[in-house]
C-alpha cells in the first residue's frame, strides 16, 4: 500500500501549473483571430534554398517555387559539394528561368563547410533584403506562399516571420510519428511567439530580413554547431516586437518525410542539441513548460489512483487535470486544421506516448555516441 499525496497538497501545485498551461493553451486560440494579415506586403524578396545531392527534390519542388503568383521575387539556390546531377539540373533551369539564381559551392578543406556556410553565401548573393527559406525537400502547399508568408511584414517594426513547414501524409507508424511531433513542435514555438516569447523556428518556412542577418553578424555565434541555422539565429534575435506568425493553409510547406526510423533517428539527434545553447530565458521557460506538463501528469495520476481507492478529495484535482488534457487535445486539433492535417491531432493521447519514447532513445543514443557532425548523412 502506498502513501499519497495530500489532496490540497495536490491543488496548491495543480492552480499555477494549470494557470502556465492554460496560458499557453488561450494563446492557441489566437491562430485562428486575424494572424495573417489582409494587407498584402508586394516587397521583393529572395527565397533562398540550401541544397546537397538533392537531384530528385530539386526536380520536383523547385518548378512550384518558381511558379508562384508574387510580383517581384528571386529564388537563389545553393548547391552545397554536391556530386550527383544538381548542378547540371540547376543550370538548365537557370537558364530558362529568369528567377533563378545559382550558387555552387565546391569541396574545399580550407573554408568552412556545412549548411550555415552555404546559406551564408546564398544570403550574400541574394538581390533583395527579405528572405524567405525553404529546403530542396520542400514544396509550397499553394502558389500564394509567398504572398502569405510576406503578408507577416505588414507592420513595419517585424524583421522575422514565421511559418510552418508540415510533411507528406504516408502509410505507416514512422509517418505519424513524424507528423505528429511536428505538428506538436509547430504548436508550441508558434504559439509562444504569439505570447511573446518566440524562441524557435524551422528553415523549411522561414523569413527574415537580410539587415537583421547582418546586425546579428549572421551564425558567427554558433557556426562550430551543425545545426540550428534556423532555431539558434531566431533564438538569438526574435523578440516580441520583430516577430509575427503566419499559419494558414495557403502559406505552409510540405516536406518529404524520412522512410527508415535510423535516418529519422539520425535527424532528431542532429536537432536535439540545439536547445542546450538557447539563451537563458528561452531555457527557463521551456523548463517550467516541460516540468509543467510533468507535474500535470503525476498530479492526474495521482488523482486518478487516490479516486480509484474511493477518496473523494481527489475528485477535484482529477477533473481540473482532465478539463486541461481536454483542451490539449482540443487545441491540438484545431492547430492540426490551421497547418493542414486537419485529423492528426485526434491521436494526441497515443502518439504523445510514441514521441516521448522517441526523444528518450535519441537522447540516450546522443549521450553514448555524441551529436552527430553532419548537416546531410551521407
Amino acid at each position: 500500500m502506498f502513501v499519497l499525496l495530500d489532496a490540497f497538497a495536490l491543488l496548491y501545485l495543480l492552480v499555477p501549473t494549470l494557470a502556465f498551461q492554460f496560458f499557453i493553451l488561450i494563446k492557441n486560440l489566437q491562430l485562428k483571430k486575424g494572424i495573417t494579415p489582409s494587407d498584402r506586403v508586394n516587397v521583393p524578396v529572395s527565397v533562398v534554398i540550401c541544397a546537397r545531392n538533392e537531384f530528385e527534390n530539386l526536380k520536383k519542388n523547385l518548378p512550384s517555387i518558381l511558379n508562384q503568383n508574387y510580383p517581384y521575387f528571386e529564388v537563389v539556390v545553393v548547391n552545397d559539394r554536391s556530386w550527383d546531377d544538381s548542378r547540371f539540373f540547376l543550370e538548365d533551369m537557370a537558364g530558362r528561368h529568369a528567377r533563378l539564381k545559382v550558387v555552387h559551392v565546391p569541396e574545399n578543406d580550407k573554408f568552412w563547410s556545412g549548411k550555415k556556410f552555404a546559406l551564408t553565401l546564398g544570403i550574400k548573393a541574394a538581390s533583395y533584403d527579405t528572405l524567405l527559406f525553404t529546403d530542396a525537400d520542400c514544396r509550397p502547399s499553394s502558389q500564394y506562399w509567398i504572398s502569405e508568408m510576406m503578408s507577416g511584414y505588414s507592420n513595419a517594426d517585424k524583421k522575422i516571420v514565421l511559418g510552418y513547414g508540415g510533411y507528406e501524409k504516408r502509410p505507416g507508424l514512422l509517418n505519424l510519428i513524424i507528423r505528429f511531433e511536428t505538428l506538436q513542435t509547430g504548436w508550441l514555438y508558434l504559439t509562444s511567439a504569439i505570447a511573446g516569447m518566440p524562441f524557435m523556428a524551422v528553415g523549411r518556412n522561414l523569413s527574415y530580413t537580410r539587415d537583421l542577418f547582418f546586425q546579428a553578424k549572421g551564425f558567427s555565434t554558433h557556426m562550430h554547431i551543425p545545426s540550428g541555422d534556423d532555431d539558434l539565429f531566431v533564438n538569438q534575435t526574435a523578440t516580441h516586437r520583430n516577430t509575427s506568425v503566419v499559419i494558414n493553409p495557403k502559406a505552409i510547406t510540405v516536406s518529404t518525410p524520412k522512410s527508415s526510423w535510423s535516418d529519422y533517428i539520425y535527424q532528431r539527434r542532429r536537432h536535439f542539441t540545439t536547445s542546450a545553447h538557447y539563451h537563458l530565458t528561452s531555457k527557463v521557460y521551456l523548463a517550467i513548460y516541460q516540468l509543467s506538463r510533468m507535474l500535470v501528469f503525476l498530479i492526474s495520476a495521482i488523482s486518478l489512483a487516490g479516486s480509484v481507492y474511493g477518496i473523494d478529495d481527489y475528485i477535484v484535482p482529477l477533473l481540473l487535470t482532465l478539463t486541461y488534457y481536454s483542451f490539449r487535445w482540443y487545441s491540438l486539433v484545431t492547430f492540426g486544421k490551421l497547418s493542414g492535417d486537419g485529423t492528426l491531432g485526434w491521436w494526441y493521447p497515443l502518439l504523445s506516448v510514441a514521441v516521448v519514447l522517441v526523444q528518450l532513445r535519441v537522447w540516450i543514443e546522443n549521450l553514448i555516441f555524441g551529436s552527430p557532425k553532419a548537416w546531410k548523412r551521407k
